[in-house]
């Protein structure tokens, strides 16, 4: 066996976080490791990095116990990881960065470019791995920024790879020339610990899957003997039959569109975008990464520039150059890089979700904190949001609880049209259920939900109206709960189903 942890226990603050957990990885086999945030997968995952040490337990490799007491100690042993957050020095090109701390040197210390670039372009072919060496890393892509991460770590002379939600922010092509390079690495025997909340990816990339709940293992199952509904069960330790919460009657069209876009442009991304939003209703936008629904839903908060096209709001011409002037319509948007734009990381929770509002409790350049921490404890209790405390950080809190925090934020603003993209990314299930509901409750108080989402099932079931986008463009819409998947998925590659409705 290639590493195997027995027994780790691990408790903050009195709390145990993992609590007698053994597993066992294998070289050559892809095995995700899953369960809902909190269930104490990152911890376990730092202990075997060398990021946080064991209360209790052991840690082999080849059968022979060792001692990983930091990052350097895990690299020696030939573990590397790949963090779900950006670790890269942006001012640093990829070449730089894939060798800190470990370029070769020549004659009184000077580093040897020349054998520098030899060094990195020897693992890039031996992994098949395309990247652009001489790139800055703070131009780069997610999708590359991930490789070039990964190809850091194939300098380590790596036997272990963990990767930590890898295909955040990722498109559909980015993802499969991940799977491509990951494929690469089990051929050659690298052992690959795969931590994700997408568990199609699970079934699609990994050979075997273990459960994790509470921080107590669970279990341990091939991905070819079970189903997605099993593992669902495992990690929430239920059966969860009602994920999405029931859907109204068909919202009424025949009242004036809150929200009314015609013929919307950029110059590259989106042409031509037609459609109506109405009071109290889900407009879901669906299609493949990639097709200019990012740009589109961040055109109409004002932070990506349109250069044709007409807005209406309440039947009035509204023009939206930034988010501000959103703002001023009544206007919130959640980003789907709530980490780098939803989110303050180093300021606590309070901070957070006081900030849009800060201009309302300030009098004479003084700030009312008596109100303040009492908007922000309703809020939380609210939106159920599970910490510590609120002058917690809230990079300490997990994905789902971390959206809850952005959502909250824009609350006591009141408004009226809410702009949400990829609203359960990086969530858990459990979580997904009940940011599911609260955006239902929103509805249900008159506010108007236009939503972008990658997510087939989310895109389905919590849609009134969905459009497709193919190519710039809207190429077909339905009424939600009268569509199927094969008709969606039909419409996202550009040859939409008569029979499905398209109008």
């Amino acid at each position: 066996m290639l590493l195997e942890v027995k027994n780790i226990t691990k408790r903050f603050y009195g709390v145990t976080v993992l609590d007698h957990v053994s597993l066992a990885f294998p070289p050559g086999q892809v095995h995700a490791l899953v369960g809902e945030n909190g269930a104490g997968k990152s911890t376990l995952m730092k202990i075997i990095g060398g990021t946080y040490h064991a209360d209790a337990g052991s840690i082999l490799i080849d059968g022979q116990p060792v001692r990983i007491a930091n990052a350097m100690d895990a690299a020696q042993h030939s573990i590397s990881i790949v963090y779900q957050e950006y670790n890269l020095v942006k001012h640093m090109t990829v070449l730089e960065n894939v060798l800190l701390g470990k370029e070769p040197t020549g004659r009184f210390g000077k580093i040897n470019t020349t054998q520098a670039r030899l060094q990195v372009e020897a693992a890039a072919r031996q992994d098949h791995i395309k990247a652009d060496l001489d790139k800055f890393a703070g131009d780069l892509s997610s999708a590359e920024a991930k490789i070039a991460e990964i190809l850091r770590a194939c300098l380590n002379d790596m036997r272990l790879l963990i990767l930590d939600e890898p295909t955040a922010a990722l498109d559909d092509d980015d993802v499969a020339a991940l799977f491509s390079l990951i494929r690469n690495l089990k051929k050659r025997g690298v052992g690959v610990i795969y931590i994700s909340h997408r568990l199609d990816e699970v079934f699609q990339i990994c050979d075997t899957v273990s459960v994790l709940k509470d921080g107590h293992y669970i279990g341990t199952w091939r991905t070819a003997d079970i189903n997605r509904d099993f593992l669902v069960k495992a990690m929430v330790g239920r059966e969860i039959t009602d994920i999405f919460p029931l859907r109204p009657a068909a919202v009424s069209t025949d009242r004036q569109p809150i929200l009314s876009a015609r013929g919307l442009s950029d110059q590259s991304h989106f042409k031509d975008i037609t459609f109506d939003l109405y009071p109290g209703e889900i407009l879901g936008i669906g299609g493949m990464s990639g097709q200019g629904q990012r740009e589109m839903i961040r055109a109409l908060f004002g932070a990506h520039r349109l250069t044709g096209g007409t807005l209406s709001i309440h039947g009035e011409p509204a023009t939206i150059q930034s988010p501000t002037d959103a703002m001023r319509y009544g206007m919130a948007f959640l980003s789907d890089d709530r980490r780098n734009e939803g989110l303050a990381q180093e300021q606590s929770v309070a901070r957070n979700i006081a900030y849009p509002t800060l201009h309302v409790r300030n009098r004479s350049g003084l700030i009312n904190s008596k109100a303040q921490r009492a908007m922000v404890r309703q809020l939380i209790e609210q939106l159920n949001i599970k910490l510590a405390s609120q002058d917690q950080n809230v990079q300490g809190l997990s994905g789902g609880n971390q959206q809850r925090v952005v959502l909250a934020k824009w609350l006591p603003l009141n408004p009226r049209i809410m702009l949400f993209h990829e609203p359960t990314l990086g969530v858990d299930v459990g979580a997904k259920v009940e940011i599911y509901q609260i955006l239902r409750t929103l509805v249900s108080q008159g506010i108007s939900i236009l939503m972008v989402t990658t997510d087939m099932m989310e895109l389905l079931n919590m849609s009134d109206r969905i459009c497709v986008f193919y190519e710039g463009r809207i190429i077909a819409s339905y009424q939600g709960g009268e569509v199927t998947e094969e008709t969606i998925m039909a419409a996202a590659s550009g040859k939409p189903m008569v029979e499905g409705g398209m109008r």
